[in-house]
């Protein structure tokens, strides 16, 4: 695995004096965290995931994770700016026009707000329509999403979902399915981290087929600092071609039967969920990242919550 910085990545495919203005105004009004006192900590992967639109040029783009949409905008920037015919496919539980409470600041504010408001409200407010025209807004577990909706020959993948091991697993080889010939990734939060797995997948099950870049998205030690530990932050990119598909990698048999147990999962998860958010209807606010699952519990993850249900 080949380590870099930022910068030098960014200079490697062309991307010298890249203003990161124009990304902090995106950040502050899509990519605050009340968890994280409203500290810009992951504002990096705007400029980084811009420039790699930019480079690759990719016709089909699936994201895993749209959050706030901070970095589905930082891509529908790149393909507006620079002419290209693609279209991004962004998957995420919460639905772009789901009022969820949230902080956020617009270009106008002089300080932070918490309020509930949609995506769309937002991106209406800062994105012009040339960008939003450009993004496909898919709401689901992407295990279902994948599951129902058909996908063919993607360019681009980031990968930016749920964080556990499996999950991270999932909508990796659910991706390569679908994956063109030729194709880019770009993993998010290789950390060690409590409850993450997508360094632990990254270095079992992809490092050992594809020639990876660890980029170290943090360069001012701020989201390490926050979480209190002795990792760097990285993210992972790679690229790929051969007329042989990447997922031929990996065994049939194997494939299939972890695909099916977490979509199955991923079902059993929305029933669940959705019962629970009419009984207790404080949960629809708390955006759970799954962690585990097993024949006679779930457990859910938050920054400031665990919900543990044992059936």
């Amino acid at each position: 695995m080949e380590k870099t910085s930022l910068d030098n990545f960014l200079k490697l495919i062309g991307f010298q004096n890249i203003s990161f203005d124009d990304f902090w105004i995106l950040g502050n009004a899509t990519s605050l965290s009340g968890d994280t006192g409203g500290k810009k900590l992951e504002f990096h992967r705007g400029p980084l995931l811009y420039a790699l639109v930019s480079f690759l040029k990719p016709k089909r783009i699936l994201e895993f994770g749209t959050g706030g949409g901070y970095s589905t905008l930082c891509m529908a920037k790149a393909l507006t700016d620079f002419k290209i015919d693609g279209k991004i496919y962004t998957v995420d539980r919460v639905g772009n026009n789901e009022k969820i409470s949230r902080l956020y600041q617009l270009p106008n504010d002089k300080e932070p707000r918490k309020n509930k408001i949609s995506n769309k409200e937002i991106w209406k407010s800062i994105a012009p329509s040339e960008w939003i025209d450009k993004i496909i807004t898919i709401r689901g577990y992407s295990g279902i999403v994948m599951d129902t909706k058909n996908f063919n020959s993607i360019d681009f993948c980031y990968i930016d979902g749920i964080h556990t091991y499996e999950g991270t697993k999932h909508d990796f080889l659910s991706f390569l399915k679908v994956a063109s010939n030729a194709f880019s990734v770009l993993f998010d939060d290789y950390i060690d981290r409590d409850f993450y797995g997508v360094k632990e997948f990254v270095d079992k099950e992809v490092e050992p087929y594809f020639q990876l870049s660890l980029i170290n998205a943090d360069p001012n030690k701020d989201l390490k600092k926050f979480l209190k530990t002795e990792h760097d932050y990285g993210m992972i990119y790679f690229n790929h071609q051969s007329e042989i598909p990447a997922i031929k990698n990996y065994d049939d048999c194997d494939v299939n039967a972890f695909l099916k147990k977490y979509r199955n999962d991923d079902y059993r998860i929305r029933a669940l969920r959705y019962n629970l958010e009419k009984k207790i209807p404080f949960l629809k606010n708390i955006k759970f990242k799954f962690y585990s699952t097993n024949i006679n519990y779930f457990i859910f993850i938050s920054y400031n919550h665990i919900l543990y249900i044992q059936w």
